[in-house]
């Protein structure tokens, strides 16, 4: 029987990002389909408005100053690196929110190859994944009619929820056979940790 995987994400989030890249790294050790990774919404920037908002307004105001968000971006950029991704935070101008994105992920066909696209989007490119043509343009495999409903609301809302009863209040954030948790961009060796200690605990 396959591990469970459960992982708490946001688009806009580049440690998930990171986390994402070193988790497949983990994945590659593991015989195929011995895990299996069920993605999960969160949202970091739950305040933005359906919109977006200016990126560089918004960042210097929620960190303080520009000095202080370039510091910042310069720190994950350079781990995101040492993964084999070069963040451009130079091509952000919208700050989205990620409702949008999160219910096209739940509506897509393949979830794993949605989150990689519209990751790869709003960090490598610079795209707004707040926005309806753009999230279509990334997941072409979407259904246009689907996502102008509303569909994949309520499954977004559960993860949402779900992430609260848990204390989730970080992400990327994972959950080995449901009972094991651990909360950050750590290495593959630290995943496939927590795989072999889930498998044990199973056992037992």
């Amino acid at each position: 029987m396959a591990l469970t995987l459960d992982v708490w994400s946001d688009i806009v989030c580049p440690w998930c990002f990171i986390g994402k890249r070193r988790l497949a790294a983990a994945l590659a050790d593991e015989p195929e389909g011995s895990v299996l990774v069920r993605w999960h919404a969160f949202q970091l920037q739950p305040d933005i408005p359906v919109e977006g908002l200016d990126a560089r307004e918004y960042f210097e105001r929620r960190f303080g100053s520009p000095e202080r968000v370039a510091e910042l971006q310069a720190h994950v950029a350079g781990a995101a690196l040492q993964d084999g991704l070069e963040l451009r935070f130079d091509l952000q101008r919208r700050a989205p929110n990620t409702l949008l994105a999160h219910r096209a992920i739940k509506l897509a066909p393949d979830e794993d190859a949605a989150i990689e696209a519209l990751f790869a989007g709003h960090f490598l490119e610079g795209e707004d994944v707040g926005d309806r043509d753009t999230v279509l343009r990334l997941v072409p495999d979407l259904d246009p009619d689907a996502l102008d409903r509303g569909d994949g609301a309520d499954a977004v809302a559960t993860d949402l929820e779900t992430a609260r009863e848990i204390g989730v209040t970080g992400v990327p954030f994972f959950v080995a056979a449901g009972r094991l948790a651990l909360s950050g961009a750590h290495e593959p060796a630290l995943l496939r940790r927590l795989f072999a200690t889930a498998r044990e605990q199973e056992a037992a």
